[in-house]
C-alpha cells in the first residue's frame, strides 16, 4: 500500500512538472493600446500578439462630422458611410460597426486574424501582401508611431 501510494506521489509530480514546463514554454501573449487625438476626433487601436505576431486588432474611431468636407449632418453622414460599410458585414473574424450621434460617428472595428480570411477583406488584402511582417506587432507599432499615436497605459 505505502508502495502504490509512492507511486501515485511521484506520478503527481512528474504531472505536475510537465504542466509547469509546459506552461513556461508556452506563447507568450502581449497586448498593447495606442492612441492619437486631433482636434474632436481620436483613434483608439488595441493589438493583441502572440510571440510578436499580431492575432488580433481592434480600432475604435471617434469622428466628427465638421472634419470631413461634404458632411453637416448625421444624415448626411449615414448617407455617405452606411453603403461603403456594407461590404464589411458577414466577414467571418471581422466585426465592424457604426453609430451616428449628432455631432460625430463612432466607427468600431475587430479583425481575429486567426480566424478571418484576409483576401475577403477590402484593400487590406493588398496592403498585407505588399508589407514584409504583415503582422508583426514591432512593425505595427512603429508604423503608428510615425504616424502620431500615443501608447496608452
Amino acid at each position: 500500500m505505502i508502495q502504490n501510494n509512492n507511486f501515485k506521489m511521484t506520478g503527481f509530480f512528474v504531472l505536475l512538472i510537465s504542466f509547469l514546463t509546459l506552461a513556461a514554454c508556452s506563447s507568450e501573449q502581449e497586448t498593447v493600446t495606442y492612441k492619437l487625438e486631433e482636434d474632436n476626433n481620436s483613434i483608439e487601436t488595441t493589438f493583441v500578439a502572440d510571440d510578436g505576431e499580431i492575432i488580433e486588432q481592434s480600432s475604435q474611431s471617434i469622428t466628427s462630422y465638421d472634419s470631413i468636407r461634404g458632411i453637416e449632418s448625421k444624415e448626411d453622414a449615414e448617407a455617405l458611410l452606411v453603403p461603403s460599410a456594407e461590404p464589411l458585414q458577414g466577414i467571418e473574424g471581422l466585426e465592424y460597426s457604426l453609430a451616428f450621434e449628432e455631432d460625430h460617428f463612432t466607427e468600431t472595428i475587430t479583425i481575429d486574424f486567426a480566424v478571418v480570411d484576409i483576401s475577403e477583406l477590402p484593400g487590406l488584402d493588398e496592403l498585407l501582401e505588399n508589407e514584409e511582417g504583415n503582422l508583426n506587432l514591432d512593425d505595427a507599432v512603429e508604423t503608428l508611431e510615425e504616424q502620431g499615436f500615443e501608447k496608452v497605459d
